[in-house]
C-alpha cells in the first residue's frame, strides 16, 4: 500500500463532493426509476495530452500497460444507459486498466 499523497488532497476532497452527490441523487431518484452512475476513466487518449505521452505514462503506472480509447470510456457509458442494467444506480465504474488498484 502506498502512502498517502499530499497532492491529492484537493482532487480527493472533490472526488468525496462527488461521490456523495451522485449517491444522493441515486437515492432521491430511485423512486422514479432513475438511475445515476459514474464512469471513471483512467489515462485516455485524448488531444488533450500535449507535455506528457499518455502512451509513455500508460506503460508506467497502469497495470494494463495500455492507453484507454474513448471508445472503451464510451462503452462503459453506453452500458450504464441501457435499459440492460436498470437496477445499478449508485455506482462507480472505473474505466482505467486497473489504475485504481495500485
Amino acid at each position: 500500500m502506498s502512502s498517502p499523497r499530499p497532492f491529492y488532497l484537493m482532487p480527493g476532497c472533490g472526488k468525496a463532493a462527488l461521490e456523495y452527490v451522485i449517491w444522493h441523487y441515486a437515492l432521491v431518484l430511485a423512486p422514479k426509476r432513475i438511475t445515476c452512475n459514474v464512469v471513471i476513466p483512467g489515462i485516455t487518449k485524448t488531444k488533450e495530452w500535449k507535455e506528457i505521452d499518455p502512451t509513455e505514462l500508460a506503460e508506467r503506472r497502469c497495470p494494463m500497460k495500455e492507453v484507454i480509447q474513448p471508445e472503451d470510456v464510451g462503452a462503459a457509458l453506453a452500458f450504464l444507459v441501457s435499459p440492460k442494467v436498470r437496477f445499478i444506480t449508485g455506482a462507480f465504474l472505473p474505466v482505467d486498466g486497473g489504475l485504481m488498484l495500485v
